[in-house]
């Protein structure tokens, strides 16, 4: 089997934030490695959260901490990386080292294997479809680079205006099964705590107006005793969104916050981004 960093990687990885750069650019032939990987492991001796790329000619590598965790390292396509592989592929490179708020590490690994898709407007035109979607994931556009967290901004710099750019959208279609047993596990685990199904049936009403799949007479979604069933045939673009607020909704309406609630290991697994619960985890 080959080693990833032997392959030719025309694709330069989703911009990192600028905002806090360590060093930009620093060449091991000037910094070794080994002084670069020493200071990492300072670094997350302190908890700290960040991003370091390493550039060589057409290859690259990502390695992506939060909050003094090494989540690990990457390279086109997701494909995953150690630093073994990484400094025999790269032993020339330019590294730069930024340090990130958790939440855009957190995308940031979250859509380490996601594919592009093209925005069907340019910007600003396309920032209201984003915002509707509860977008979440990153945006792209040449060297701007801005993070998303259910149809809000987390950080980075937006597109120039009439300009084009890609999205790396968490929770699409291909995570479906995925996505829905997490929910259905999340859901589970709050009615625990704290019983939805009265206020889940009050808000669903009202917002089924907006979010006809919240309609509680077709049955597109439902929430019997904390057990929640979606119907396949509903797309993810369409339920995702929608249980997103029914959830914000109820517990502001029960008078609870997500970040107080026992959730075991849920905020750990990766559809925690996907379903848009990164910043109401924190709220």
């Amino acid at each position: 089997m080959t080693d990833a960093l032997t392959l030719p990687l025309p694709t330069s990885p989703p911009s990192a934030p600028t905002d806090r750069v360590v060093y930009a650019a620093l060449s091991t032939d000037h910094y070794p490695w080994t002084e670069v990987l020493g200071d990492l492991a300072v670094r997350q001796k302190r908890g700290w959260s960040g991003v370091l790329d390493a550039v060589q000619g057409p290859r690259w590598a990502r390695f992506v901490w939060l909050e003094g965790r090494l989540l690990g390292g990457f390279t086109v396509g997701g494909q995953a990386l150690d630093w073994a592989v990484t400094l025999a592929g790269l032993p020339r490179a330019r590294v730069t080292l930024s340090e990130a708020a958790p939440m855009i590490c957190e995308l940031l690994w979250a859509c380490r294997a996601v594919s592009p898709r093209p925005l069907p407007t340019a910007w600003p035109q396309a920032r209201d479809g984003l915002e509707r979607a509860l977008f979440s994931g990153l945006l792209v556009s040449g060297a701007a680079c801005s993070f998303w967290n259910a149809g809000r901004i987390a950080g980075g710099d937006l597109p120039a205006s009439g300009a084009g750019g890609q999205t790396y959208a968490l929770g699409l279609e291909g995570d479906r099964e995925a996505l829905v047993g997490f929910w259905q596990d999340l859901l589970r685990t709050i009615h625990h705590s704290a019983p939805l199904d009265d206020a889940w049936r009050q808000v669903t009403t009202r917002l089924s107006e907006d979010h006809p799949c919240l309609d509680p007479f077709a049955r597109e979604i439902t929430l019997q005793r904390g057990q929640l069933t979606v119907d396949p045939g509903l797309p993810v673009e369409e339920w995702r969104p929608a249980l997103y607020l029914a959830l914000r909704e109820t517990l502001v309406r029960v008078g609870v916050r997500l970040g107080d609630l026992p959730l075991g290991d849920l905020p750990a697994r990766p559809e925690w981004l996907a379903a848009g619960l990164g910043r109401m985890g924190r709220a």
